[in-house]
């Protein structure tokens, strides 16, 4: 029950995130992305799930009043997508950016995830993730070419920070394609 729920909201947000003319027009939407990304990414070791890719897709909220005490994030809705029988996740969490230049930025995010990976043993296409619900983090490094275009270099993590018996944590590196409306 719990993969077909994941896989629902994992879906649901996808389709979202794909269908840009339909949300150009709603006003509380700041931005849409879509990406790749190499799934357990371990760059000093073997992966320990499956080498297909996810498909990630992400909406950024516009920042509202209440959070401008906190540096304005914007709230962030996203979902990585295994394109194989590795761990799919969705996630909601802040996200804060910083311009070097109009061009430059780098962006943080912090938030939860839940997954529809393993939670009691290891398998030998999934990790032992321990818990259900994680922490779950990014940070990327982008280019903006307009005002509407940007790509990014992300590193996106969840981890459960010791709370379960297991915590490899599960961490993935790609890029993303941003459109700002």
């Amino acid at each position: 029950m719990n993969h077909k729920l994941l896989m629902a909201a994992a879906a649901a947000s996808m389709l979202i995130g794909v269908s840009l003319p339909a949300m150009a027009d709603e006003p509380w939407i700041d931005e849409v992305r879509l990406g790749v990304y190499d799934h357990d990414s371990n760059l000093a070791a073997s992966r320990h799930e499956t080498s297909n890719p996810d498909i990630n897709g992400q909406i950024l909220l516009k920042s509202p009043d209440f959070l401008s005490w906190a540096g304005a994030p914007r709230p962030l809705i996203g979902t990585n997508i295994n394109t194989g029988n590795g761990t799919s996740i969705a996630y909601l969490a802040l996200a804060w950016d910083y311009n070097f230049t109009d061009a430059l930025f780098v962006e943080g995010s912090f938030g939860g995830a839940i997954h529809n990976g393993e939670t009691e043993h290891e398998t030998p296409s999934k990790l032992d993730l321990g818990c259900r619900v994680m922490f779950h983090e990014t940070a990327s490094i982008g280019w903006r070419f307009d005002e509407h275009n940007s790509l990014m270099l992300t590193a996106d993590h969840m981890s459960n920070a010791s709370l379960c018996h297991a915590n490899p944590g599960l961490t993935d590196i790609g890029i993303q394609y941003g459109y700002k409306f």
